[in-house]
């Protein structure tokens, strides 16, 4: 019995630190342990954003190793832009910028050139988030340069974000157009966010009518489908390598700005739904919907926290016999 309540009591001990730990501090362990695991062993469980000797922003991915991301090269740019009054900040927008200039195709867009098996996709392959983040990032760039040439390309990348004149978007049976982020698989959430983002911040930039339309027509076929992609009120993309609760909340993140250049914030009602869903109960967060590697990583958790309550809680052997601890 002695035996049995040496390791129940540990077990115990474990479990209510690890729901406690998890319900507060999950995302951060998920984050630290992958950056971790990337630094040390060159790989990671999830993707990850790094940097190439030369400062410019890459993306590990499980499945491609560590690539270009344009869209996260034009994120950073854009990133830095915003607070380019300290000199580093405005070099590395620059930096940012150039070359996402540089990396055009003949056709004025911006290519994803590495294989992404995720999304069964070849290289060099294509999205509406990569292109109007350039669009933006470009546009950033050629005002900060007074650069016609420079605005000329960020303005045709906008042009292409129509259904009629590229491949980077289509027309919902509900009404509204969808952006896509992978041309094979139509309903990346995240992709669609972040490209209407995007279309706002381009908007506010340079007042362009064909920005709000497009804004407004994707609004709309979001509002439609959202519901369905919303699983149990979980935001999740299914052609990304995250951590779920994590991405829940970067998701949530993007439909925040997204409603908040809404004239009428039409997704608050969506937005309360998936914050109330982040701070449920963890151990439910886990089943609904059912997320093996959430649960895994907390199985994991727990059974490191039990280990170390066991080893504090052992008895002491003192003359051949087993003395509690005081």
């Amino acid at each position: 019995m002695n035996k049995l309540k040496h390791h129940l009591i540990p077990l115990l001990i474990g479990l209510i630190f690890a729901i406690v730990i998890w319900q507060i501090a999950e995302t951060f362990i998920a984050d630290f342990w992958s950056k971790t695991c990337l630094s040390i062993f060159g790989s990671s469980f999830v993707e990850m954003p790094t940097m190439d000797k030369n400062g410019i922003p890459m993306r590990y991915y499980p499945s491609a190793g560590k690539v270009y991301d344009p869209e996260l090269i034009a994120y950073e740019s854009s990133r830095f832009y915003k607070t380019r009054i300290e000199e580093p900040r405005k070099n590395a927008f620059l930096l940012y910028s150039k070359w996402l200039e540089e990396h055009l195709d003949e056709n004025g867009n911006i290519p994803h050139n590495y294989d992404y098996p995720k999304a069964h996709l070849k290289k060099p392959w294509f999205s509406s988030a990569s292109n109007s983040a350039t669009m933006l990032a470009l546009t950033e760039r050629a005002g900060n340069l007074r650069s016609p040439e420079t605005f000329i390309k960020a303005r045709k990348m906008l042009y292409t974000l129509q259904p009629e004149k590229g491949n980077f978007s289509f027309y919902e049976k509900k009404g509204g157009i969808w952006f896509q982020e992978f041309p094979t698989e139509p309903y990346s959430l995240s992709g669609m966010l972040k490209t209407l983002v995007n279309l706002s911040e381009y908007y506010k930039l340079v007042d362009d009518s064909l920005s709000w339309e497009l804004f407004q027509q994707g609004v709309i076929a979001l509002q439609a489908k959202l519901p369905e992609l919303a699983k149990k009120n979980l935001l999740d993309d299914k052609y990304h390598y995250k951590n779920k609760r994590s991405e829940h909340l970067e998701l949530v993140a993007l439909l925040e700005e997204v409603n908040s250049a809404t004239p009428d914030s039409v997704f608050t009602p969506f937005i309360q739904n998936y914050q109330a869903k982040s701070k449920q109960f963890v151990l439910f967060q886990f089943f609904s919907p059912f997320q093996p590697g959430r649960i895994l990583g907390f199985l994991i958790g727990w059974a490191v926290l039990y280990l170390l309550a066991y080893l504090f809680f052992k008895p002491l052997r003192t003359g051949g016999r087993e003395v509690e601890r005081s």
